[in-house]
């Protein structure tokens, strides 16, 4: 029966005394001398005089390589041996590191900081980005440190926010990290110098997870002053005596300053919907008399391309006239200036005294 079981294994077996020499070999090994044209009683593979397990590659007249894990183990009687073809296992290893290398070689053109972390926590894949935005040295990060290890050098090099309770972020973090659910993680660091980094985590299959670092002090300096212009135009528009509403080409209110909601008694921030032409003329024609041309309004607004200004008056509940003119404005979007007698005649007396001059 152990004859039986030995000549019918489907991996290679044979014995060799300490010069090597070949006591015994099941057929398999046969079959894979006979492939190979081996002398007679010498062994197909190389293999050093110690136990374990070897790597070792047999190439054939065509130059096709097969590789194989020798299993190794000193007996009594000799020198025990079990081959594994691996060929398959080697040929995918290869893909692997063509892959990565593709990778590193794509990742290396990124301004995005990028870091990759294995099963084990360990940092695999980086790119020069990441060293330029981290200021950790590329000899460092070649150690594979942990993500813990890798924050806290972060931390260390001022490179990210100091938190109040550093233990407990430590532990959040890991946390975060370790979730393989589909979470992420998304946080914006403002650093000490000045800079701004948005850094992303997301997990990745095989228990992977990657991190990106984006410096955007940029954006977040153009997106301040971009802010601080707006609140300066609204500000402005907030101190004309004349009511200024804006409705973009699709008819929803846009804007309106500080006269336009005193006057109307409306505040559409104070809203959950948007507050579009129609409804804004319901309102209108609640708080008026007569008639008004409201179908002007509508078709104005309406419109699209440019238009030449329109004027119509409204008729207050106290007898007073205001003027409602019509201008178009960029993209289609439409103001519409409220102005009271006394307003109006301001502003002509203005343009008569300009023109006399």
């Amino acid at each position: 029966a152990l004859k039986s079981c030995s000549e019918t294994m489907a991996h290679p077996a044979w014995l060799t005394d300490q010069s090597g020499n070949i006591h015994w070999q099941n057929d398999a090994f046969t079959k894979l001398e006979n492939r190979y044209s081996t002398p007679i009683n010498k062994s197909v593979f190389s293999l050093p005089d110690t136990e374990g397990v070897h790597r070792v590659s047999l190439e054939n007249e065509n130059g096709t390589t097969e590789w194989f894990a020798v299993t190794t183990q000193m007996t009594e009687v000799g020198q025990m041996n079990h081959a594994t073809h691996i060929s398959p296992l080697v040929q995918a290893e290869d893909a692997q590191r063509a892959f990565v290398q593709t990778l590193a070689k794509t990742f290396a053109h990124l301004p995005v900081g990028l870091a990759i972390f294995d099963s084990r926590g360990q940092l695999g894949i980086f790119n020069p980005a990441l060293v330029d935005l981290s200021g950790l040295q590329a000899s460092f990060l070649a150690t594979r440190p942990t993500m813990i290890g890798f924050f806290d050098a972060l931390r260390e090099n001022r490179r990210m926010p100091e938190p109040k309770n550093y233990r407990n972020w430590r532990q959040d973090i890991a946390e975060v990290i370790a979730a393989a659910s589909g979470g992420q993680y998304r946080e914006t660091w403002t650093l000490e110098d000045g800079r701004t980094y948005a850094v992303q985590g997301r997990p990745h299959p095989d228990g992977a997870t990657a991190f990106l670092i984006e410096d955007i002090s940029a954006d977040v300096t153009l997106s301040r002053s971009y802010r601080t212009v707006i609140e300066q135009f609204e500000a402005l528009l907030d101190s004309v005596e004349d009511a200024l509403v804006v409705f973009s080409a699709s008819g929803v209110l846009t804007f309106c300053n500080a006269a336009y909601r005193e006057l109307w008694n409306q505040n559409p921030e104070a809203t959950f919907a948007d507050v579009t032409i129609n409804d804004a003329m319901a309102l209108w024609a609640s708080k008026t008399q007569g008639n008004a041309d409201w179908p002007l309004v509508t078709d104005f607004t309406a419109a699209l391309g440019a238009r030449s200004p329109r004027e119509l008056d409204l008729s207050m509940p106290d007898g007073s006239i205001v003027r409602c003119g019509l201008n178009r404005l960029a993209t289609n979007a439409t103001m519409i200036r409220f102005s009271t007698a006394s307003n109006s005649m301001h502003a002509a007396t203005a343009e008569s005294l300009q023109k006399a001059g």
